[in-house]
């Protein structure tokens, strides 16, 4: 069930982006588990992987976004290409694994692993039915409290995503609003 931006929540916060029950492909990894910037992974890596930059950092990147609008569009196009074929160097996930409370800012979701609030974790989603894949780090806001998405023993957890790039959050807030599309009105 979606509900509308800015709905006002009992503890009186707002909520930017719509949200909606889905069921996606979701991997959660400590930040602790992951290597820090620069160091190499215990794992082997593929030779020639790819990490992806801001662009912001390259010079001239404004200029030719602002001026060359189609070249920025190609350029996004494959960086989002590549970033589907080398995310976690996996193929994405065919079916989904967990059923959550997604918008743009965060979720809620049951696992069986134990996480604190104030946690920072590593996520990697998969989209249904389109496979696309956003990664972000999130922070466990709470523990015990989404009834929304409780699964049998798991535990339940709610997250807010504190790092994470402009296309992955876009890519999320088209893929809510395609879904809320697909919701029957009241009285409908």
């Amino acid at each position: 069930m979606a509900e509308s931006t800015h709905n006002t929540l009992p503890q009186g916060e707002r909520r930017d982006y719509e949200r909606v029950q889905d069921a996606i492909g979701l991997q959660v990894k400590r930040l602790h588990e992951l290597p820090a910037a620069g160091e190499v992974p215990t794992q082997m890596i593929q030779p020639g992987r790819v990490r992806r930059a801001n662009k912001y950092d390259i010079e001239g990147y404004a200029e030719v976004k602002r001026d060359y609008p189609a070249v920025a569009q190609y350029v996004e196009e494959l960086e989002e290409r590549i970033r589907q074929l080398q995310l976690e160097g996996a193929v994405p996930s065919e079916t989904p694994t967990h059923k959550v409370s997604l918008s743009a800012s965060g979720m809620a979701f049951a696992d069986d692993v134990l996480m604190y609030p104030g946690e920072q974790v590593g996520v990697t989603i998969t989209l249904f039915p389109s496979l696309k894949r956003v990664a972000c780090d999130a922070r466990v806001v709470s523990a015990g409290d989404a009834p929304e998405i409780a699964n049998g023993d798991k535990h339940t957890y709610r997250l807010n995503f504190v790092r994470i790039t402009d296309s992955d959050r876009q890519t999320l807030i088209d893929h809510v609003k395609a879904l809320v599309k697909t919701i029957p009105k009241e009285g409908e």
